[in-house]
């Protein structure tokens, strides 16, 4: 068993395939945060499947299926052109943010301390609750439709367009997780920089033709769509608290057999 010193040691377990943590392979020597202690971790099986699980956790928190009929709604009193400058203000502003948060996310958690199971905890929690809200939502009676602006403008491109729509608050916290996770632990920055540029690519397609895909998706069937999402990310959000305990198991276990 590896042991830590009694500093600010960090085990880390495979976070985006919990289940395959305890396979303990030689395959990686990690250091921890403060580069105090060399910890063995061992993320074979995370390398190779890390880019299809971050791109699927993209997809759900910030991908376009949600960005569609609210769209539709906002512009459905707007020209094709004012449509079009919309859905590419929206588009430009929006990668622009994530990738921004991306890159000072990491900075901050590093300058503050913060642990990746506290992260972790704090995202999946917020994930958790978010889900289960849109899952109640389908037991409820059914809000009626938001109103169309009656004389739509670049002013909505901001709110409520790219916040809280495109840029969900659990999407934000789960870009910032994901970075700093990957950075410490597999070294595919660049490749999830990549991967947020390719979710941002489909959410400005599926504006752009937002209308065709309501005429193919109905609303019952984005409903349906809706609720199985809502459960995938309900199931991910408690995955996600339960590693984050688990994380700290291990570090109290490496500590008291020190």
């Amino acid at each position: 068993m590896a042991t830590a010193s009694p500093g600010d040691s960090v085990m880390l377990a495979q976070t985006l395939q919990p289940s395959e943590a305890s396979k303990k392979t030689d395959e990686a020597i990690i250091q921890d945060v403060d580069g105090t202690t060399l910890i063995r971790e061992y993320i074979s099986k995370a390398r190779k499947g890390s880019i299809s699980s971050v791109f699927t956790i993209f997809f759900l928190t910030l991908g376009p299926l949600k960005i569609v009929p609210i769209f539709v709604s906002l512009t459905a009193n707007a020209d094709d052109t004012l449509r079009k400058k919309m859905a590419f203000r929206g588009f430009w502003i929006s990668t622009l943010v994530v990738m921004l948060i991306s890159l000072v996310g990491i900075e901050i958690v590093d300058k503050y301390g913060i642990p990746i199971s506290a992260l972790m905890m704090a995202a999946g929690i917020v994930l958790f609750l978010v889900s289960l809200g849109i899952i109640m939502t389908q037991y409820g009676s059914a809000a009626p439709p938001p109103s169309s602006p009656e004389n739509p403008s670049l002013d909505l491109v901001v709110t409520p367009l790219i916040f809280p729509t495109i840029l969900t608050p659990y999407g934000i916290a789960i870009v910032m997780l994901i970075m700093s996770i990957l950075k410490k632990v597999i070294g595919h920055e660049v490749l999830v920089l990549g991967l947020l540029m390719v979710i941002m690519v489909l959410n400005l397609l599926s504006m752009l033709y937002a209308r065709q895909i309501l005429k193919v998706l109905k609303p019952s069937i984005l409903k349906v769509i809706g609720l199985v999402l809502g459960m995938v990310q309900l199931s991910l959000g408690i995955t996600w608290i339960f590693t984050a305990i688990r994380m700290e198991v291990l570090v109290i276990r490496s500590l008291l057999t020190s």
